[in-house]
């Protein structure tokens, strides 16, 4: 996520989402009644009558319905034209649906702007800046090193294998050595806990044969998995591949897993609440240390006026992914819940 401008005189916030995990995330903040601004495409009928050919258009729409695409990775939002750009190509008051994606600019206006909501935006944002994930794509001829950002891959550099078939086994094997002995001075010093390491043919199996054989610590969690290449296009096949895919997943979900198991042993010594009467009622004693809630409330007034009451006294708010499994046995107590301050550590937060 990229925050172009915030106004706090308009309450127009100007951001262009990076990801789907963006996507996902605008989804959940994006409510009814929010005037929202992009670019869109609009057919337009012709002085025949005949549909005519569609043009770009800059609209703003007060939004009715959110609908996140999750097969096309688009955001799609629906409501009524109050305005728009240019004003002869538009009618007032018609319907229209945004699609956005990756990559577009979009301006949100909400009556009020929750300080929670622009902490969650400033946390996608650093998010963004994250080295998520270290990646090398390999063979027998270069590698391509880069990081994995929120915003996509990072090439940060390469390095070359000096191979020759000319060379005889002797002096190739020492080639092939400081190769991999360079890859894997590289691997130590990336500041990703997890590598992803990729390529053709049989260069990236040797190197992990390598790895094992001479028992060589790395300091990281290495994922072998094939691609086409060792160039950037190399790295992206691998990422698409679902044993990195369930990577992402699990490091989302095992904060949430771990939040939620702190719930549970607070709640048997009786030092957790759950439901929006509980939870307001630890809020209001100042017992409650953090607040734990379900994404998919967020648009819910009700539940809206308690994290207030957390915001004003500075109480943590973590937001669950309703969709993933924690955020469901969240759900089981309500969706929203609150642990005491006695019964949780800055360590475990």
């Amino acid at each position: 996520m990229r925050v172009i401008r915030f106004s706090s005189d308009s309450n127009a916030l100007k951001l262009q989402p990076d990801s789907f995990d963006d996507l996902y995330l605008l989804a959940r903040i994006i409510s009814p009644r929010d005037i929202v601004e992009a670019r869109s495409f609009r057919r337009f009928q012709n002085s025949e009558g005949e549909k005519g050919e569609q043009r770009e258009v800059f609209l703003s729409i007060s939004v009715e319905k959110v609908e996140l695409d999750r097969s096309g990775e688009r955001l799609r939002l629906t409501g009524k034209i109050i305005a728009g750009k240019p004003e002869e190509l538009i009618r007032l008051n018609s319907y229209h649906t945004l699609n956005i994606g990756a990559g577009d600019m979009i301006t949100i206006i909400k009556e009020e702007w929750r300080d929670y909501l622009l902490k969650r935006i400033k946390e996608a944002v650093q998010d963004t800046k994250k080295v998520k994930l270290g990646a090398i794509a390999l063979d027998d001829e270069k590698a391509t090193i880069a990081n994995i950002r929120g915003y996509g891959i990072e090439v940060v550099g390469e390095i070359y294998s000096h191979l020759s078939k000319r060379m005889n086994e002797k002096d190739y094997e020492k080639a092939r050595k400081e190769y991999f002995d360079e890859i894997i001075k590289l691997i130590k010093g990336m500041r990703a806990e997890t590598v992803l390491i990729a390529g053709p043919g049989f260069t990236r199996e040797d190197l992990k044969h390598y790895i094992e054989s001479m028992r060589i610590d790395t300091g990281r969690r290495l994922l072998f998995v094939p691609a086409s290449d060792a160039e950037r296009s190399g790295i992206r096949e691998a990422l698409q591949n679902p044993e990195v895919a369930k990577y992402f997943e699990h490091e989302q979900v095992k904060r949430e897993f771990h939040l939620m198991n702190l719930f549970m042993q607070a709640l048997q010594l009786g030092n957790a609440y759950f439901g929006l009467e509980e939870v307001k009622a630890s809020l209001e004693s100042y017992t409650a240390g953090v607040v734990l809630v379900n994404d998919d409330l967020l648009n819910d007034e009700s539940v809206q006026s308690v994290l207030d009451v957390a915001d004003r006294n500075k109480v943590r708010i973590e937001i669950f992914n309703a969709s993933d499994e924690a955020g469901m046995q969240l759900a089981s107590f309500k969706g929203i819940a609150s642990i005491s301050k006695n019964a949780i550590t800055e360590e475990d937060l």
